[in-house]
């Protein structure tokens, strides 16, 4: 492609930021971080161009983006199963770092270039964890936002990815022996809230690729959720890095309906069946919450703070993280 002259200015800077920090974003994942703040009220959601004083429209980015793409500083990576080109454009794109980005982050961000070229390198990955890592971020900044609209009521601590995360751990499987186990979260992140104490979490998001149960040594969810048991009661994440922190629930995000407090169906309704039918060896009731993709909105981010999460304590009766 032909490169065009670009003259990188401060949401360019952000972008690229949001882009190291994130990893994967959507052009619509983007322009709700870069806009929101926006003094715009009814004009904030409207899409295409607007006057400088409503804020960045979303024509906008999309022009910043085919610019910064042209220019080497993104790439695009594209989902096999969604549709793009003509009549879909470049909105259907999923953005990354591209090379050019490693000098500038360096320059404005101070973050080291080869850390910014490994990222480049680390993103040529296969269509399902594309995915993955997108509904992934989708959660991230939902919690973000969220928390920006929460007036300094709720701050997110911190958020963290990747292996460091993990651990090891020995519990005890259905049939009462004894095995290793491994713990290894999507996300770890944490929220203070006012006048409560500090609340972190462990996230899955499970797109139901994984069977529940099975007998053989392929992943599961029952094996998951018998490590993140093991590491409850082992104590364990106190001695990590992240400093004293005493207890964490876990959250499960996953496919299935929860259409009102006594009627839930699909892959939720069999993981929730999981953890009831086994309350002798899942102790800890109050563990686990979960909930599905579609009570979850970028439009209302404030949906991950609402009562959305189902706990098997309770399970007629959703519940807040934050309460």
């Amino acid at each position: 492609m032909l490169k065009t002259k670009i003259k990188l200015n401060t949401k360019d800077c952000d972008i690229l930021r949001y882009l190291y920090d994130y990893r994967f974003l959507n052009a619509e994942l983007l322009w709700h971080l870069i806009t929101y703040g926006s003094q715009t009220n009814s004009a904030f959601h409207t899409a295409g161009k607007r006057p400088s004083k409503y804020g960045f429209g979303r024509q906008a980015l999309y022009k910043r983006l085919r610019r910064l793409y042209a220019n080497g500083y993104v790439e695009r990576h594209y989902l096999t199963d969604l549709p793009f080109g003509r009549g879909y454009g470049h909105p259907r794109a999923i953005y990354g770092l591209g090379k050019q980005s490693a000098a500038i982050l360096q320059e404005v961000e101070g973050i080291p270039a080869q850390d910014v070229r490994r990222m480049v390198t680390a993103n040529r990955i296969k269509n399902p964890f594309l995915r993955h890592a997108l509904e992934l971020a989708t959660f991230r900044v939902i919690v973000e936002l969220a928390c920006r609209k929460s007036n300094g009521r709720i701050a997110l601590l911190f958020w963290e990815q990747g292996r460091s995360i993990g651990a090891t751990v020995y519990g005890y499987n259905i049939k009462g022996k004894k095995e290793k186990l491994t713990v290894y979260p999507d996300a770890f992140f944490g929220l203070q809230i006012s006048n409560k104490k500090n609340r972190h979490f462990f996230l899955e998001i499970d797109r139901g690729t994984e069977p529940i149960i099975t007998h053989s040594k392929r992943a599961n969810i029952r094996r998951k959720l018998l490590a993140y048991q093991a590491y409850y009661t082992s104590k364990k994440l106190s001695q990590v890095q992240l400093g004293n922190i005493n207890g964490f629930q876990v959250l499960i995000v996953t496919p299935g309906e929860i259409l009102d407090n006594t009627t839930i169906s699909g892959r939720i309704s069999n993981i929730l069946h999981e953890l009831l039918s086994n309350n002798q060896t899942y102790t800890s009731k109050s563990l686990f919450l979960l909930t599905t993709p579609s009570k979850l909105s970028l439009e209302s981010p404030n949906s991950v703070f609402s009562y959305i999460w189902i706990s098997p304590k309770i399970p007629d009766d959703p519940i807040s993280i934050i309460e």
